[in-house]
Protein backbone atom coordinates (compact mmCIF):
# COMPACT_ATOMS: atom_id res chain seq x y z
CA UNK A 1 0.00 0.00 0.00
CA UNK A 2 1.35 3.45 -0.91
CA UNK A 3 2.18 6.20 1.51
CA UNK A 4 -0.53 8.86 1.71
CA UNK A 5 0.22 12.45 2.64
CA UNK A 6 -2.50 14.89 3.67
CA UNK A 7 -1.26 18.45 3.41
CA UNK A 8 -2.27 22.02 2.73
CA UNK A 9 -0.80 24.62 0.44
CA UNK A 10 1.02 27.31 2.38
CA UNK A 11 2.07 25.01 5.23
CA UNK A 12 5.86 25.01 5.61
CA UNK A 13 5.53 21.95 7.86
CA UNK A 14 3.84 20.07 5.03
CA UNK A 15 6.49 21.29 2.60
CA UNK A 16 9.12 19.80 4.91
CA UNK A 17 7.51 16.36 4.55
CA UNK A 18 6.96 16.74 0.80
CA UNK A 19 10.66 17.54 0.38
CA UNK A 20 11.64 14.49 2.44
CA UNK A 21 9.42 12.18 0.38
CA UNK A 22 10.92 13.56 -2.84
CA UNK A 23 14.47 13.41 -1.45
CA UNK A 24 13.98 9.76 -0.50
CA UNK A 25 12.22 9.10 -3.84
CA UNK A 26 9.33 7.40 -2.05
CA UNK A 27 6.10 6.90 -3.99
CA UNK A 28 3.16 8.56 -2.27
CA UNK A 29 -0.40 9.65 -2.86
CA UNK A 30 -0.87 13.38 -2.35
CA UNK A 31 -4.07 14.67 -0.75
CA UNK A 32 -4.08 18.46 -1.02
CA UNK A 33 -6.59 19.85 1.49
CA UNK A 34 -8.20 23.26 1.13
CA UNK A 35 -7.92 25.34 4.28
CA UNK A 36 -10.62 27.71 3.02
CA UNK A 37 -13.09 24.80 3.07
CA UNK A 38 -11.83 23.61 6.49
CA UNK A 39 -11.04 20.19 4.99
CA UNK A 40 -8.29 19.70 7.58
CA UNK A 41 -11.01 19.84 10.26
CA UNK A 42 -13.33 17.31 8.58
CA UNK A 43 -14.40 14.23 10.58
CA UNK A 44 -12.22 12.01 8.36
CA UNK A 45 -9.14 14.17 9.06
CA UNK A 46 -9.90 14.50 12.78
CA UNK A 47 -9.97 10.70 12.93
CA UNK A 48 -6.38 10.73 11.61
CA UNK A 49 -5.19 13.76 13.60
CA UNK A 50 -7.40 14.97 16.45
CA UNK A 51 -5.61 18.34 16.38
CA UNK A 52 -6.96 19.03 12.90
CA UNK A 53 -3.60 20.09 11.52
CA UNK A 54 -1.42 19.08 8.60
CA UNK A 55 0.71 17.29 7.57
CA UNK A 56 -0.59 13.81 8.26
CA UNK A 57 1.18 10.76 6.86
CA UNK A 58 -0.55 7.39 6.50
CA UNK A 59 1.64 4.40 5.70
CA UNK A 60 -0.53 1.30 5.59
CA UNK A 61 -2.28 1.18 8.97
CA UNK A 62 0.20 3.53 10.65
CA UNK A 63 -0.72 7.22 10.95
CA UNK A 64 1.81 9.87 11.95
CA UNK A 65 1.43 13.63 12.33
CA UNK A 66 3.77 16.49 13.31
CA UNK A 67 6.35 17.08 10.61
CA UNK A 68 9.49 16.20 12.57
CA UNK A 69 7.89 12.98 13.84
CA UNK A 70 7.02 12.11 10.24
CA UNK A 71 10.60 12.80 9.11
CA UNK A 72 11.98 10.64 11.91
CA UNK A 73 9.57 7.83 11.02
CA UNK A 74 10.48 8.02 7.33
CA UNK A 75 14.20 8.02 8.12
CA UNK A 76 13.94 4.88 10.24
CA UNK A 77 11.47 3.03 8.02
CA UNK A 78 13.17 3.98 4.73
CA UNK A 79 16.82 4.59 5.70
CA UNK A 80 18.27 5.42 2.27
CA UNK A 81 19.16 8.15 1.69
CA UNK A 82 19.31 9.31 5.31
CA UNK A 83 17.75 12.59 6.37
CA UNK A 84 19.35 12.85 9.81
CA UNK A 85 22.93 11.97 8.87
CA UNK A 86 25.08 8.88 8.57
CA UNK A 87 27.14 9.29 11.73
CA UNK A 88 26.30 10.27 15.31
CA UNK A 89 28.18 13.53 14.74
CA UNK A 90 26.15 14.38 11.63
CA UNK A 91 22.92 13.46 13.43
CA UNK A 92 23.87 15.63 16.42
CA UNK A 93 24.67 18.60 14.20
CA UNK A 94 21.46 18.24 12.19
CA UNK A 95 19.34 17.98 15.35
CA UNK A 96 21.12 21.00 16.88
CA UNK A 97 20.35 23.10 13.80
CA UNK A 98 16.70 21.99 13.88
CA UNK A 99 16.44 22.90 17.57
CA UNK A 100 18.13 26.27 17.01
CA UNK A 101 15.77 27.04 14.16
CA UNK A 102 12.71 26.15 16.22
CA UNK A 103 13.88 28.09 19.27
CA UNK A 104 15.33 31.24 17.71
CA UNK A 105 14.23 31.71 14.10
CA UNK A 106 10.80 30.14 13.74
CA UNK A 107 9.07 32.33 16.39
CA UNK A 108 10.34 35.50 14.70
CA UNK A 109 9.35 34.28 11.25
CA UNK A 110 5.90 33.45 12.58
CA UNK A 111 5.59 36.98 13.97
CA UNK A 112 6.62 38.48 10.64
CA UNK A 113 4.34 36.17 8.65
CA UNK A 114 1.36 36.96 10.87
CA UNK A 115 2.09 40.66 10.35
CA UNK A 116 2.10 40.20 6.60
CA UNK A 117 -0.73 37.71 6.15
CA UNK A 118 -3.09 38.71 8.97
CA UNK A 119 -2.79 42.51 8.64
CA UNK A 120 -1.22 42.94 12.05
CA UNK A 121 1.57 45.32 12.91
CA UNK A 122 4.62 44.60 14.97
CA UNK A 123 4.75 46.97 17.91
CA UNK A 124 8.44 47.65 18.71
CA UNK A 125 7.72 48.06 22.42
CA UNK A 126 5.91 44.77 22.85
CA UNK A 127 7.85 42.87 20.17
CA UNK A 128 4.74 40.90 19.34
CA UNK A 129 2.01 41.14 16.73
CA UNK A 130 -0.94 43.26 17.75
CA UNK A 131 -4.04 44.12 15.84
CA UNK A 132 -4.34 47.87 15.58
CA UNK A 133 -7.87 48.96 16.34
CA UNK A 134 -7.68 52.61 15.33
CA UNK A 135 -6.72 54.26 12.10
CA UNK A 136 -3.31 55.99 12.00
CA UNK A 137 -5.02 59.38 11.68
CA UNK A 138 -6.65 58.95 15.09
CA UNK A 139 -3.45 58.04 16.93
CA UNK A 140 -0.46 60.15 17.78
CA UNK A 141 3.02 58.67 17.36
CA UNK A 142 5.04 58.30 20.52
CA UNK A 143 8.80 58.69 20.81
CA UNK A 144 9.50 54.99 20.34
CA UNK A 145 7.67 54.89 17.00
CA UNK A 146 4.68 52.99 18.32
CA UNK A 147 1.34 54.71 17.96
CA UNK A 148 -0.77 54.95 21.06
CA UNK A 149 -4.19 56.38 21.78
CA UNK A 150 -4.06 60.01 22.82
CA UNK A 151 -5.41 61.28 26.11
CA UNK A 152 -7.58 64.36 26.55
CA UNK A 153 -4.47 66.56 26.56
CA UNK A 154 -3.47 65.32 23.12
CA UNK A 155 -0.40 63.62 24.60
CA UNK A 156 0.16 59.91 24.07
CA UNK A 157 -1.52 57.75 26.70
CA UNK A 158 0.66 56.42 29.48
CA UNK A 159 2.37 53.10 28.84
CA UNK A 160 0.57 51.51 31.77
CA UNK A 161 -2.69 51.77 29.82
CA UNK A 162 -1.34 49.57 27.04
CA UNK A 163 -2.10 45.90 27.03
CA UNK A 164 -0.72 43.06 24.99
CA UNK A 165 -4.14 41.74 24.10
CA UNK A 166 -4.95 41.30 20.41
CA UNK A 167 -7.31 44.30 20.57
CA UNK A 168 -4.66 46.72 21.83
CA UNK A 169 -3.35 49.53 19.69
CA UNK A 170 0.30 49.92 19.01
Amino acid sequence: MAIELFWGSGSPFAWRVLLALEYKRLPYVSHLLQFSKQEHKSPQMLALNPRGRVPVLKDGDYVCFESLAILYYLDLKYPQPPIFGRTPEEAGTIMRVICEYQAYIEPRLTTIASGVFQATRICPVMRSPTRCTRSPTRRAPSRDGCRSPTGSSGMPARRSTWSSSPASSC
